[in-house]
């Protein structure tokens, strides 16, 4: 083929894939080829974008899925945008023709909460530049991933507070959820570390807001799961960072007990990083331990007696020792070897739940010998999470009513048999309904099959307020998130 032939069928395919507008009467997009030959009819013309609007079944098919791998809702465009400008242009445009927006940074949700049917999902990973760095804080767009911040900030000596265990998700997909780890104890949920954001409305305005500036949106926008405005920006908290991390590793005979050491470390605050997790056995059991993880740069900041008033099983204690990128990447690594031991792609229907200290031990301790080990796949585990009350902000990230709670996590891979599915869905709801009952709540990555009215009764007195932000910002409801709540 020569030169001239292959630039024409480049072309070709170029005017082929290329979206310029919207057909009115056939609901449906005009590329630059149809539209070129008279084929696109009555269509409304696309603003120009600096990035791109894709159509294709390869990139439909791309943000028709996400980690969970069992809901799979195909949009009708991608947007990959190449500026803020872009997001607030197509939003406009979509609600001005009826179709149906939303976000998407990693799609690292369990049940389809980053999917849009039949709507343009806007790819944030595009938009991924570090604006600045101070000393207390970074202002960033939604989707840098977090471990991409670590690299920019830690040779610098700042860290954000707390970090999810798996870094690799865009700081707007895990703002909108609201974002835990074992550090959150102390400081919080990620959205409690934002000092402003950038969001991007469902009328299409561009605004700021912070807790000083347009305040309810900004507490709608945080943990909100897209449900008014699209995060875009954000300017996140930072504090120094030490350079290594030394965790010790203590094991318990039961739940139980393991629990009582984690409300104990709660209150004495000896170590910066505490969770407790638990894992399947080769007898078909669970072993249940807690990870201790003490910040540092010079011996002479970590524990003295780490070990001091635990009830751990003597003499079985780990210790380990990495820089601190390094611990912030174990699940990075752990990821990538799932990866590559081809378990990726396989159903992960976890459940996440928010129980109080009063009730925790009694549904933990049920609820796990009732679990069966053979649907824990390599990469499965528990994780207890321990949380102060008073440590919280945003009232989008609905807790328990007690200062002292803990996240539940059953994190599962399991086999990609559809009945099996079903059955742990099945669990996964009754689990669900069993905390609620308790006074629990929910994590809104979980796959747990959710309705209006269940919506509704999850965020209880705060509803009204959300209500109230989505008709004064979305009154349209162009802004869709794959949760359903409001359908």
């Amino acid at each position: 083929m020569n030169n001239i032939s292959r630039r024409g069928l480049l072309k070709g395919l170029f005017a082929a894939t290329v979206v310029v507008g919207f057909d009115l009467t056939n609901r449906s997009w005009v590329t630059q080829a149809a539209s070129s030959v008279g084929g696109g009819g009555d269509f409304s013309q696309l603003p120009p974008l600096d990035g791109t609007l894709s159509t294709d079944p390869a990139s439909l098919a791309a943000v028709a899925d996400d980690f969970g791998h069992m809901i799979h809702r195909t949009p009708v465009a991608v947007l990959r945008p190449g500026s803020v400008e872009d997001v607030v242009k197509m939003v406009r445009f979509a609600r001005e023709h009826g179709i149906k927006v939303g976000s998407r940074g990693k799609g690292h949700t369990a049940f389809g909460q980053s999917q849009v049917d039949a709507g343009v999902v806007v790819d944030m990973s595009t938009l991924n530049q570090i604006h600045s760095i101070d000393a207390d804080r970074a202002v960033v767009d939604a989707g840098v991933m977090w471990r991409n911040l670590l690299l920019a900030t830690i040779p610098l000596g700042f860290t954000p507070p707390v970090l999810t265990d798996y870094t690799r998700l865009t700081i707007g997909g895990t703002l909108s959820v609201g974002g835990v780890s074992g550090r959150s104890y102390q400081y919080g949920a990620q959205v409690d570390n934002v000092l402003e954001l950038q969001v991007v409305t469902g009328e299409g305005e561009l605004l700021t807001c912070s807790e000083t500036t347009n305040r309810k949106l900004f507490e709608a926008a945080l943990a909100g799961l897209g449900l008014c405005a699209i995060i875009v920006r954000a300017t996140i908290r930072l504090i120094p960072a030490r350079e290594r991390a030394q965790t010790l590793r203590v094991f318990y005979p039961d739940a139980a007990t393991m629990l009582a050491d984690l409300r104990f470390l709660v209150h004495e605050e000896r170590f910066g990083h505490i969770r407790g997790m638990s894992v399947t056995t080769p007898d078909g059991g669970f072993a249940f331990f807690i990870e201790c993880t003490s910040f540092y740069t010079s011996v002479g900041e970590l524990p003295v007696n780490p070990l001091e008033g635990l009830h751990a099983i003597p003499g079985a204690e780990q210790f380990e020792d990495r820089t601190y990128f390094e611990y912030t990447d174990l699940v990075v690594q752990l990821i990538d070897a799932l990866e590559a031991a081809g378990l990726g792609g396989f159903p992960h229907p976890w459940l996440d739940l928010f129980v109080a200290d009063s009730k925790i031990d009694a549904f933990a301790s049920q609820t796990i010998a009732a679990l069966d080990p053979s649907l824990f796949l390599p990469g499965s585990l528990i994780l207890f999470y321990p949380f102060r009350r008073s440590r919280l902000t945003r009232p989008m990230l609905r807790v328990p009513d007690e200062e002292i709670f803990f996240l539940f996590d059953i994190l599962r891979t399991i086999p990609p048999d559809p009945a099996v599915v079903g059955a742990v869905l099945a669990e996964n709801r009754n689990l669900y309904e069993r905390s609620r009952d308790l006074g629990g709540k929910f994590y809104t990555i979980s796959a747990v099959q959710m309705d209006a009215h269940d919506w509704k009764k999850h965020f209880q007195n705060f509803w009204g307020h959300l209500v109230s932000e989505k008709r004064k910002h979305d009154p349209a409801n162009v802004l869709s998130s794959g949760a359903g709540v409001f359908v």
